[in-house]
């Protein structure tokens, strides 16, 4: 039975996982114009170019509202992914640069050296508006030097994207740099709702449903959030679409996927697994959509939540020619 200094540890630990960390970072000022057209397999379209050279988001400041389509070039040599975290009202980046990132930058390096009453001194200090920031959906992880294409719905509002894939030191890449505010205006998108190819389920209590097979080919898939829960880490599940070298390779990913463990969640990511993206977390009831080639192999939809595997939060399916 755990004593109550390690219940302390492992709750700071799975506060600390699911905050927003803000890196001190000026940014650039961009327009809203400045999105691209492609040609796919359904329809032409516009998206909002994202781009990760190092420690980075490079795209728009200000983004119109609605239907919004990202594609995000990963140029680094990184795994990474990117959320929306929608802000309460009157809260800006700047709240979290001078409220937020020092005691929980300092809270979550004693917690590494296993100074558990030193990181909740620190925890003490954080203010509490941050447990009414709303989790806005994004693009699911994906591997070093891949494009990934995720469409979801912004609501206006001011927004904070970042990532928080960790270093091999354990510190998340948020505090280097890998956070973002968007500002999104009431000025609607004129881009539709996507018509999906299929439809992947995800349930807190039925796990993730999709077919067992599908062909090669280009796909848009939709990504039914039936509903949502707070896992242990106090986020919510997502999906994630990973290509498998081999099916053993299963335990492997659960265990790298699982934030709530200090060990798990650094990069690189182990060897034969290559993220392809899908969709951050979402409300319940809501939908987010993500394109994607699928070449002849194996393959895992999986959450990134604890104990996936135990809780059915994963399905593999093949693809054949």
């Amino acid at each position: 039975m755990k004593n109550v200094l390690d219940y302390k540890r492992d709750c700071l630990l799975m506060v600390l996982l699911s905050l927003t960390i803000i890196s001190c970072k000026n940014d650039k000022s961009q327009t809203v114009n400045n999105a691209d057209t492609i040609d796919n397999t359904h329809n032409e379209k516009e998206f909002i170019k994202v781009v990760t050279t190092g420690m980075d988001f490079e795209l728009p400041d200000e983004l119109q509202s609605g239907w919004t389509t990202f594609k995000y070039f990963n140029n680094s040599e990184e795994p990474h992914f990117f959320i929306f975290e929608k802000m309460p009202e009157g809260i800006t980046i700047d709240n979290y640069n001078n409220e937020i990132v020092p005691p929980f930058k300092a809270a979550f390096t004693y917690l590494l050296d296993e100074n558990v009453e030193a990181a909740m001194k620190e925890f003490e200090k954080v203010p509490d508006w941050w447990s009414k920031v709303k989790l806005g959906g994004g693009v699911g992880l994906i591997s070093p030097h891949r494009t990934a294409e995720s469409t979801i719905f912004l609501n206006p509002g001011i927004y904070v994207m970042e990532c928080y894939v960790r270093m091999p030191n354990g510190m998340p890449h948020a505090f280097f740099g890998m956070l973002k505010q968007i500002v999104v205006t009431d000025n609607m998108s004129a881009i539709q709702e996507p018509i999906a190819d299929f439809e992947i389920t995800v349930s807190s209590e039925k796990g993730v449903s999709f077919v067992d097979s599908l062909e090669v080919g280009n796909y848009s898939l939709a990504v039914n959030f039936e509903d949502q829960k707070l896992y242990e880490t106090l986020l919510g599940h997502d999906i994630n679409l990973v290509k498998l070298d081999d099916l053993s390779l299963i335990d492997t990913l659960g265990k790298w996927v699982n934030a709530s463990d200090i060990k798990a969640f650094r990069s690189p990511a182990p060897v034969g697994l290559t993220f392809l993206g899908g969709v951050e977390d979402l409300e319940a009831e809501k939908t987010g959509y993500f394109n994607v080639e699928l070449k002849e192999g194996d393959y895992v939809l999986i959450s990134e939540v604890p104990n996936t595997i135990e809780r059915n939060m994963f399905k593999i399916f093949k693809v054949y020619k």
